[in-house]
């Protein structure tokens, strides 16, 4: 995949000392590509986990209105407090370019493994954290850390949460590293209950992991 976005939203505000990747914008735009039709149904919910300043969610909504329609709900789960003020921002600078559209967008500042108020999701999205705390090296920045590695919670914690979190039918999509591919594929041979997950294409040598509930 061209590492050229050719299919800009707008200009996010979010905190210098860590800026998102261009994984992010790619994945909205092909989760958008592949399930617009269904997005597009009354009253569909979506979420965004590891949201940060609510990227991926805010372009898939961007692609959405601007080429289709949206009639449902957005949640943006991040636990990390200081990106609240840049999502706000970036909040109204979408609600800005659909005057015309009340947008649902919800703000929720929780650890996914605290989150208990069992809300059903049709779709669920996110850039996580790509490596794990064993296999780094930690900075001396904490919020860096806990951008970039498993601290606050473990991946397999993710992955069970996103599969409670899913209607019947309900779709997760999340972008995972290699050691990580390697470390699911191996869950998904040896644990017959876990969840099937596939991973259909690289996104700028990420990979796109996914799986329906």
């Amino acid at each position: 995949m061209s590492s050229i976005n050719s299919f800009p939203t707008f200009k996010y505000h979010q905190p210098k000392s860590y800026c998102f990747s261009h994984d992010s914008v790619f994945l909205a735009r092909q989760v958008f590509e592949k399930h617009s039709h269904e997005i597009s149904q009354p009253d569909f919910r979506i979420l965004d986990l590891c949201a940060g300043c609510g990227v991926v969610g805010m372009d898939l909504l961007f692609h959405q209105l601007k080429e289709a329609s949206f009639d449902g709900e957005v949640d943006f789960l991040e636990i990390q407090e200081i990106y609240k003020s840049y999502f706000e921002v970036n909040q109204q600078t979408l609600q800005n370019y659909f005057p015309d559209q009340k947008l649902k967008t919800n703000w929720l500042q929780k650890n996914y493994t605290d989150l208990n108020d069992n809300k059903k999701y049709d779709l669920i999205i996110s850039n996580p954290p790509y490596f794990l705390k064993e296999n780094g090296m930690l900075s001396d920045n904490e919020f860096k850390n806990r951008c970039r590695f498993f601290l606050d919670a473990s991946w397999m914690e993710m992955i069970v949460f996103m599969k409670n979190s899913l209607k019947e039918n309900g779709k997760a999509y999340f972008l995972v590293r290699d050691e990580l591919k390697n470390i699911i594929q191996k869950e998904n041979y040896f644990n017959t209950a876990w969840p099937r997950i596939d991973f259909p294409f690289q996104i700028r040598g990420t990979w796109v992991a996914c799986f329906k509930n």
